[in-house]
């Protein structure tokens, strides 16, 4: 706990504060081509930096750290492929594979989701083997928090928990039917309903919480973000291109970003190493690299919107730190 918030304090302190005015009437992309590491002609549906909770800093700041993604390419069989990023070079993994998935410890444990079930990822040979004996078509999957649970969502638009090596499966009841979901670093389930297509809330063992009454606006498109994992019981999500940051008890709070772009997809697991999916490239934001830059004295031009949401995430993880340390005393 106390690692997080001195990291948090940290963080908001090296991060220059006049980055965060912006003029109203200005818009400056954030997705600029020097910061692009991969291309491709096919559109990125899916995308995931592993964290690792046990540390902040990697090994050596000058890697690029692992980047599995999924590309969309209807002459594969199953429509798309996965594929890992090591340095700068990208390796065919999963054929049909649809997502990937990985909890916040440092296991190393990556899991995809594909056309015919649960995959684990063999980092030795860039390859995947079969993980258990069930064959869903699965759309959508998330790695619990310490726990072998691994929930998934399948082309019927159901969620499951898969437990006990890949062999136990169990419906979650409560959730008819979902269109997305994202799990918060204590496991709670965040989906959006099929029937209003607004965002709901459910406990790791299926429990209904409540309808997110704070979440009214009638927004034309929602999604969900898995959270960084210093953040605790909330995730992120884009609104009609806002930020907001929903809460377990049903509470959203909106964030002073805006994005006018519609990335396919985003990982901010990691916190300090942010990539997104747009128009068929990958773009990376390397936290890390800036702050070490600017202990040093380096100027570097830091866009004010990456500022925002970078913020958005410690001042979110440090007010959760705080009131742990409340409730301990």
């Amino acid at each position: 706990m106390w690692l997080k918030l001195a990291m948090c304090c940290y963080i908001a302190q090296i991060i220059p504060a006049k980055e965060l005015i912006r003029s109203p009437n200005s818009y400056t992309s954030i997705f600029r081509e020097e910061q692009v590491i991969f291309s491709s002609e096919f559109n990125i549906t899916s995308i995931l930096v592993p964290a690792d909770n046990t540390k902040y800093v990697p090994a050596d700041v000058a890697d690029i750290p692992s980047i599995f993604f999924t590309i969309s390419n209807p002459k594969l069989e199953g429509g798309s492929c996965i594929y890992v990023l090591e340095g700068l070079a990208a390796y065919e993994v999963l054929e049909g594979g649809r997502d990937t998935t990985a909890d916040y410890s440092s296991d190393k444990l990556v899991y995809f989701g594909a056309r015919d079930g649960l995959y684990i990822y063999d980092g030795n040979t860039l390859s995947a083997r079969k993980y258990g004996p069930f064959n869903d078509d699965i759309t959508q999957l998330q790695k619990a928090n310490n726990t072998d649970a691994i929930f998934i969502l399948n082309s019927e638009r159901k969620i499951y928990k898969i437990e006990k090596n890949g062999t136990v499966k169990t419906m979650i009841q409560s959730i008819l039917c979902a269109l997305e979901f994202v799990l918060d670093t204590s496991n709670n389930i965040y989906y959006i309903a099929c029937d209003d297509r607004m965002p709901h809330i459910a406990r790791y063992d299926g429990t209904y919480i409540n309808y997110v009454t704070t979440v009214s606006e009638n927004f034309k498109e929602i999604k969900l973000l898995r959270p960084a994992f210093i953040m605790d019981k909330c995730v992120p999500f884009f609104a009609d291109g806002g930020l907001y940051i929903l809460y377990a008890n049903g509470t959203s709070e909106k964030k002073d970003f805006y994005i006018r772009e519609r990335p396919t997809a985003y990982s901010i697991d990691a916190t300090l190493y942010l990539v997104a999916a747009l128009n068929g490239k990958i773009y990376e934001f390397n936290v890390m690299e800036v702050l070490l830059k600017s202990m040093f004295g380096v100027v570097s031009h830091w866009p004010s919107d990456v500022t925002k949401i970078i913020m958005s995430i410690v001042e979110t993880a440090k007010d959760n730190v705080y009131k742990d340390w409340s409730v301990e005393r």
